[in-house]
């Protein structure tokens, strides 16, 4: 639905809503189950073979989404674009080839691995925007040739951190043996993730019990959200002829020059355990002079 408003605006609201069925799952279908005297290897389903990737037409998705969009043509030098999404995408198998990358940790309980898509973000807010000069005198005086024709441009991001999953370094489990192993989630303590002066609360999940598999859901940590400004500001200048033309610009990213982390630790056995393993580049601003001819 949108709507013509006077001065230019343009008003947008639209509700987007996708499922999705027989989608691809990773399983691994020849590990032992958990919990007997056996050996790992002994319990196989097929004996003397080891454990093998097997793909299949298992999985599912739903999303829902609002979407409300602001518009502003260019008039009197100004023109933005303003766009705010809220939505949720649940999955139990976010990526091609498995269930946010990895091996469904239980092949026999695949409605284990329903949770948030590992790409999902509450809430996303884009902003575009752009501003010329308002000078607007045409004559040759020395002022006129410098304040007109400048432009200013830029662009706001702002979206809520996407999932990940609380992990286990190696097969507590007992279920692989040789071959793959699949993924191996944490046990959840029932404290609230979000709590706590960490990226999330550390006392959430811990190991589960030796030969069982874990308990936490799948994509129950929340990251960090993000937000970037980047802009550009500059101005062509006319040197004779039509033809010929010499333009400034500088422009930049990461304007404010805030950090955004990119991935946490979530294997709880590990030593980064709740750290930040990387981030988003920092501020870069360069300028240029290019020569049109």
């Amino acid at each position: 639905m949108s709507k013509d408003l006077k001065r230019s605006y343009v008003v947008e609201a639209v509700y987007l809503g996708t499922k999705g069925t027989r989608l691809d799952m990773q399983r691994a279908p020849n590990r032992a189950a958990p919990g007997s005297q056996l050996n790992a290897e002994e319990r196989r389903r097929i004996g003397n073979a080891v454990g093998f990737t097997f793909d299949s037409s298992e999985a599912n998705s739903i999303y829902h989404a609002l979407q409300l969009r602001v518009t502003r043509r260019f008039s009197r030098g100004v023109s933005f674009t303003n766009s705010y999404m809220f939505g949720k995408s649940i999955d139990n198998a976010s990526t091609l080839g498995g269930a946010g990358g990895s091996v469904a940790q239980d092949d026999n309980n695949l409605r284990a691995e329903r949770g948030l898509s590992s790409f999902n973000a509450a809430h996303t807010l884009n902003s575009t925007f752009v501003l010329a000069s308002p000078i607007r005198d045409r004559s040759r005086s020395l002022w006129a040739n410098i304040a007109r024709g400048w432009l200013l441009t830029g662009a706001v991001t702002a979206r809520s951190g996407t999932p990940l999953t609380a992990r286990v370094l190696g097969n507590r489990s007992d279920s692989s043996g040789t071959g793959v192993i699949g993924a191996g989630r944490a046990d959840s303590t029932g404290q609230p993730v979000n709590s706590g002066s960490g990226f999330f609360n550390l006392a959430a999940f811990t190991l589960p019990p030796s030969g069982r598999l874990g308990n936490a859901g799948r994509n129950t940590i929340t990251a960090p959200a993000l937000f970037a400004l980047n802009g550009s500001f500059g101005r062509g200048f006319r040197l004779g002829d039509a033809r010929r033309r010499i333009e400034f610009r500088v422009e930049g990213t990461n304007l404010t020059n805030r950090v955004t982390i990119s991935s946490l630790g979530t294997v709880v056995n590990a030593s980064n355990y709740g750290l930040a393993l990387g981030a988003a580049p920092m501020r870069v601003v360069q300028g240029q002079i290019r020569l049109r001819f």
